[in-house]
């Protein structure tokens, strides 16, 4: 990429202020991005952008109006946005169905159904004016196949088929749409659901065909592949980042995953 600050290309990191999101964040740098740290939580954001020399942008993507305002601040601040990142969720703890909460259910399709189209859209325009570009969303292999997150796994098949939406209607335009689907990941987030008590790493790491846990830079390293012009024949794909869970299903029904 081109060494001069001004002409370094603009990506986009939506939940950009921790766990995957700031680990992409600094991967992208390392790339030689520009990167825009956007996230509710502008007081991290900001701690993160410093290091990478980023631009912090305090946002909401379950308000349309404040991806709306955000995405017109980049262009003005830092010019058109080439890579975007959508990794902003609203996260669940395991429940059976009878006990969802309707409200919670409302903002995880607020957040992670309708704030992720509309920061495709928002985000994705100026990339459409401007010769193409490359999207990667997070999805979520809750997303591919069963599990207690009851709102969230739905809302995040939602994101898998929104991404090869977008990957169609934008290909002939020169933008590229991809997702990767993480499986269990030791964000700080998580880890502190272990710590509460709410899941178990050790339950989990039986399930992987790797025997361990994926870590988020491990996602973030997927990402910036989907992102870069290695990947430029790439899109509408899904792409699991699971330390081979999925590919591991089955083993349960056999005495599990093979112990060394």
């Amino acid at each position: 990429m081109p060494a001069s600050e001004g002409d370094r290309p603009v990506a986009v990191v939506t939940g950009g202020a921790g766990g995957i999101g700031a680990a992409t964040v600094n991967r992208l740098h390392e790339d030689g991005w520009r990167v825009v740290v956007a996230d509710r939580a502008i007081d991290a954001a900001r701690a993160v952008a410093r290091a990478v020399g980023g631009l912090a942008l305090e946002i909401d993507i379950a308000q349309p109006a404040s991806i709306a305002s955000g995405a017109a601040r980049v262009t003005a601040e830092w010019g058109p946005c080439r890579a975007l990142v959508a990794c902003a969720a609203h996260l669940e703890n395991p429940h059976p169905p009878e006990r969802q909460d309707p409200t919670e259910w409302e903002r995880i399709i607020a957040t992670n159904v309708s704030g992720t189209f509309g920061t495709l859209l928002e985000f994705g325009r100026s990339m459409l004016r401007n010769g193409g570009g490359a999207i990667v969303t997070v999805g979520s292999i809750t997303a591919l196949s069963s599990s207690p997150l009851v709102a969230y796994g739905p809302s995040k098949a939602a994101v898998i088929a929104m991404t090869r939406n977008f990957a169609v209607a934008w290909g002939p335009y020169g933008v590229r749409v991809n997702c990767v689907c993480p499986g269990p990941t030791r964000t700080p987030a998580v880890e502190a659901s272990y710590a509460r008590g709410e899941r178990d790493p050790e339950v989990m790491r039986r399930q992987t065909a790797l025997a361990r846990l994926v870590r988020p830079v491990e996602v973030a390293d997927a990402i910036a592949w989907l992102l870069s012009d290695r990947a430029s024949a790439v899109t509408g794909i899904t792409l699991p980042v699971d330390s081979g869970v999925l590919a591991a299903q089955l083993w349960n029904l056999y005495g599990g995953v093979p112990v060394p």
